[in-house]
């Protein structure tokens, strides 16, 4: 997909999740409209927050939503 034709993505959280058992380790969670859409990334509790915001950018492009990195937020 080339950039115009991606949909624009308001916001991102990303945050460490422990308490799903399946998918412990980092979620990142877009803001679409009223939409959340939920990431799980890799399960790296020591990433550095530029590598959480480059992977919930990059999971949020393959999905087809544009996500400004400055609109990506890390809570630890």
């Amino acid at each position: 997909m080339t950039p115009a034709q991606l949909a624009p993505a308001q916001s991102a959280e990303v945050f460490w999740n422990e308490h799903d058992k399946k998918h412990k380790g980092w979620t990142a969670q877009l803001h679409v409209g009223a939409e959340v859409i939920k990431y799980h990334l890799p399960p790296d509790q020591n990433a550095a927050d530029t590598e959480l915001v480059s992977l919930a950018v990059n999971a949020a492009k393959e999905d087809g939503y544009d996500l400004n990195p400055t609109a990506v937020k890390v809570k630890r």
